[in-house]
């Protein structure tokens, strides 16, 4: 089947679910339904081949099968498609760029963790700048915070300084390469910690996403769907 009539199929078992949900008082999207399908279709206990074409019998089992999901509204399995439908419409672009955004420092750290090792800093403004780009490298490191927002620089570099001083400076320039990126990780998650453990007394963690806000916030949001509804 080539693909222009497979995608035909698909919208006119979608169009004659929604008008048999519709026609028994539920009025669904095109998009829920088209999960509800897919999940249907990728249940091994329905038996659909995805391989194979769906003979007129199995469109019509497929069919039936939906409408029997879509109209049982108490069903756990039904509400789980509908936060999935509901995340993927309201979070997916902020997903992607995060993706992207996490792709775009990763890609950076091995340039500034090469600056970093091969450095020869001799004068003091070069110990400074060398000392500034390790911090810029375990606030990138761990993602917490922005490496150019001042107070998320000027926290890290305490916490930096707690441990590591900018006067082993030299110490950690005489070490071997590999030895200087052993380091680098260390304190990168030492600093980590203790920005984590400021954050939680209440004490600094500039920059650091509550998670467990946003995750409130989210079920909140969930919650208020004009689909949801709580099943207990």
């Amino acid at each position: 089947m080539s693909r222009t009539r497979a995608e035909g199929v698909i919208r006119s078992i979608i169009r004659e679910i929604a008008q048999s949900c519709s026609s028994r008082g539920q009025a669904l999207s095109e998009t829920l339904i088209a999960f509800t399908v897919k999940a249907v279709v990728l249940d091994p206990r329905n038996r659909f081949n995805a391989d194979r074409t769906l003979t007129k019998q199995d469109v019509q089992k497929l069919i039936q099968l939906c409408v029997d999901r879509l109209m049982d509204q108490t069903s756990p399995t039904l509400n789980t498609i509908k936060m999935q439908v509901y995340f993927d419409m309201n979070y997916t672009s902020r997903r992607e760029f995060l993706e992207v955004q996490q792709k775009v420092l990763r890609s950076h750290l091995p340039s500034l963790s090469r600056e970093i090792t091969d450095s020869r800093a001799k004068t003091r403004e070069d110990l400074k700048n060398l000392y500034g780009k390790i911090v810029s490298y375990v606030i990138q490191r761990c993602n917490l915070g922005s490496a150019t927002d001042i107070n998320t620089v000027r926290e890290t570099t305490a916490a930096l300084q707690s441990i590591f001083p900018q006067a082993q400076l030299a110490t950690f320039m005489s070490l071997l390469k590999q030895d200087k990126e052993q380091q680098l990780s260390e304190l990168s998650l030492i600093v980590s910690g203790i920005r984590l453990f400021n954050k939680d007394s209440r004490k600094g963690g500039e920059g650091i996403q509550n998670l467990p806000a946003v995750l409130n916030e989210t079920l909140v949001y969930t919650e208020k769907m004009p689909f949801y509804e709580r099943s207990d």
